[in-house]
């Protein structure tokens, strides 16, 4: 957790926080941004550059640093080497051939990668005349998701991509195009060979084998891979020439693409002038346009690497086009880790796009290394989402089943039982397609009703009667017949049936029963009016309605005893029991109102009253009487004592004499005299307490005090 712990002595330890240095920013050679890499304790961090040496085309080199040169030989040299080997002998080979044997121009054929005993080949071959990407481990084909002592083996669009994670390294090829990635941390200033010496100097990066500087054109012949110069036909001239442009040759239009704002949002990212170089190299030197695409393809490359799209191929007039099978779809900045049915699929590490053939939308990539496009997809494990392998199921009234070889889903249409025919010759049914519940995907045919088709029945009635419409169960078309009632303001009313009339009067068509035939009449009778009233309430007339209605016009108050009483408006109530509540009757809004008043008696007890003055209040609600003076005695009370300063922790119980006693001044006959007796409420008997009281400073002091055991009148002098 970044923290270091020493042990000092006598069994005891001192903690230490790690403490990181300031990140300083560095400046790369080569010109690609620096990465932020942990350093070996994975507390601190710092800038490193990325070792990255790339080629295309006939072939163009950009070293380690960011050297551009350009090599024309077809021989096997050496791309990288260690020149202390420290990584199980790893290095890395180009062969390169004769593309153009006119011009003698030559182009990457193979990458060959060694590591511990390991030998990859990365090649292009024609299979089933179609040139293809081919990867070899120990001399054996290989398929894209082998692994073994170490290396892996995938592909990412047009790619052939080989990472050895325990060193760090990443080599691709694809023909025309290939890239050396590896850590700085692991192979600065310890590399050699085609590739230069990743030192982040440009100084020192065409490094000969026996360690002389010299330019990197004369350098790339000295790495030739043993002792074989027939393939190169001469040995290196000292003085390294390139073969001519064609005469008057100006920027070819593909070469302008990549200054133009086509790679514009890339320009910042990854500087284009080495790109471009190769591609007016190739341009003006090789009649075959196509050889310009690689120049332009790996830019591109790169640019999508760190996450820039560049969506060039269909700005080159179809010089530079990809094809793709019928069933896929070209992207140039698809995912580099597509959704597959494969749930076993290792992503890719990093970040960032690549160009090449994608499964179209609403379609998943049957297995990462796969050309196939499936709807569907069928489980590969157990744990894994998706349908088992054999599996059969439903779906939009379509069987389908999971193949076990091919893992596809096949379905084919859902098979519906022979219909069953039907025939609808009554009239106004007609047949209609039904969902079968527990075959939804199967219909059946069924009669049903649309009276819409049914025939028209003309009916002639008598006056006084009316057409009436009636449909039997089981018909769909209804009959019709005569039925007579009252006919009012041309509506027909059925015996019975009550007809709207004026508002102080009720009508009902009545069928007489001494007319023959039957005969309807309207009968009418006044309405009477219910005048009758509850209590409160008065029976009064609405002007312009046949009947008037209750009006309250007093208030009602319920009783205990289930009896009422009828309060007026204003008026004042109280029960014969009960002088504390009052009734009144008011009047808000047109409402009547029952307010009740009810009256509070202060607390009573006649123990301190002198009997004779018990009496109750004018009101007649509340009991009243003097106080009667209470005996002298002795009270209880608590207190917290305060002494200079201390106060005691908790109250102190203490005592006092309080109450009347007898006194009078009155004349005494005997005496010729007025005789005076006075007496006070005074203590008779007495002790000491003590209790500890706390002082402000965090003392104690023990303090006494006086208290009251015993009360009585004692006689005084008046």
């Amino acid at each position: 957790n970044c923290t270091e712990i020493i042990c000092e002595r006598d069994n005891k330890v001192e903690v230490n926080q790690t403490v990181c240095p300031p990140i300083k920013e560095i400046t790369c050679a080569n010109r690609y941004p620096a990465i932020l890499v942990p350093d070996e304790n994975g507390c601190c961090y710092h800038y490193e550059c990325q070792c990255v040496c790339s080629g295309w085309g006939d072939p163009h080199y950009i070293t380690f640093d960011g050297t551009y040169y350009t090599f024309l030989e077809n021989c096997t040299y050496v791309l990288v080497k260690q020149i202390e080997p420290k990584y199980d002998n790893f290095r890395v080979y180009i062969d390169n051939y004769y593309c153009d044997s006119k011009d003698g121009l030559s182009c990457p054929k193979s990458i060959i990668i060694f590591y511990k005993s390991a030998e990859v080949l990365l090649t292009r071959e024609l299979v089933n005349g179609v040139m293809t990407n081919v990867m070899y481990f120990n001399h054996k084909i290989v398929q894209p998701g082998f692994k073994k002592d170490g290396i892996y083996f995938s592909t990412l669009g047009i790619n052939m991509i080989v990472e050895i994670p325990e060193i760090g390294a990443t080599i691709t090829f694809s023909g025309l195009i290939f890239s050396v990635k590896l850590p700085y941390s692991k192979f600065g200033n310890n590399t050699e060979g085609q590739c230069g010496t990743c030192t982040n100097n440009k100084r020192d990066e065409c490094r000969l084998p026996s360690g002389k500087i010299t330019s990197c054109p004369q350098m790339a012949h000295h790495w030739l891979v043993g002792n074989n110069t027939s393939c190169s036909g001469v040995p290196p001239p000292p003085i390294i020439t390139t073969p001519s442009p064609r005469p008057q040759c100006s920027i070819p239009k593909l070469c302008k693409l990549i200054n133009s704002t086509v790679f514009a949002k890339c320009h910042h990212v990854i500087p284009p002038e080495p790109f471009f170089k190769g591609c007016v190299f190739d341009g003006c030197r090789i009649t075959d346009e196509s050889m310009q695409c690689s120049s332009l393809e790996i830019y591109a490359t790169e640019c999508a690497a760190r996450g820039v799209c560049i969506d060039w191929r269909g700005k080159t007039n179809n010089i530079c086009p990809y094809n793709c099978p019928a069933n896929m779809v070209y992207k140039p900045c698809g995912s580099i880790n597509p959704a597959t049915c494969d749930q076993s699929s290792v992503e890719h590490p990093g970040y960032g796009v690549t160009e090449g053939c994608f499964c179209p939308e609403g379609k998943t990539l049957l297995s990462e290394y796969s050309k196939t496009c499936v709807s569907e997809c069928c489980k590969y494990s157990v744990t894994s989402l998706g349908i088992e392998p054999g599996e059969k199921w439903t779906k939009d009234c379509q069987e389908c089943v999971c193949d076990r070889h091919t893992l596809r889903v096949q379905c084919t249409k859902h098979a519906c039982p022979l219909p069953h025919q039907v025939s609808c010759t009554e009239p106004g049914y007609m047949p209609v397609q039904i969902q079968i519940p527990e075959d939804p995907c199967c219909t059946r045919t069924e009669c049903y009703c649309n009276t819409s088709l049914c025939p028209e029945v003309t009916h002639q009635c008598l006056e006084g009667q009316e057409v009436v419409t009636v449909t039997q169960p089981g018909k769909c078309c209804p009959t019709s017949q005569c039925r007579h009632g009252c006919v009012v303001n041309e509506t027909y009313y059925a015996p019975g049936a009550v007809i709207p009339s004026g508002p102080c009067e009720s009508c009902i068509c009545s069928e007489s029963p001494y007319s023959s035939p039957p005969h309807a009449v309207v009968k009418c009778q006044h309405a009477i009016c219910d005048t009758s009233c509850p209590l409160g309430f008065k029976y009064t007339e609405e002007p312009g309605k046949c009947c008037g209605i209750c009006k309250a016009e007093a208030c009602i108050v319920p009783m205990g005893d289930n009896t009422t009483h009828v309060l007026k408006v204003g008026e004042l109530w109280n029960p014969f029991d009960n002088n504390c509540t009052t009734y009144t009757c008011e009047k808000h809004n047109g409402q009547l109102l029952t307010v009740v008043s009810k009256i509070s008696c202060p607390p009573f007890n006649p123990d301190h009253c002198d009997p004779d003055t018990i009496e109750l209040s004018d009101d007649g609600c509340c009991r009243k009487c003097s106080i009667k003076p209470s005996s002298c005695k002795k009270h209880n009370t608590t207190t917290v004592i305060k002494y200079n300063g201390c106060v005691s922790s908790a109250p102190v119980e203490m005592t006092y004499c309080e109450g009347s006693c007898d006194a009078h001044s009155r004349y005494s006959q005997e005496a010729n005299m007025m005789e005076h007796k006075c007496s006070c409420c005074q203590e008779i008997q007495t002790s000491i307490r003590k209790v500890t009281l706390t002082c402000s400073d965090g003392t104690y002091l023990d303090h006494s005090y006086t208290y009251v055991d015993q009360c009585s009148c004692v006689s005084a002098e008046c």
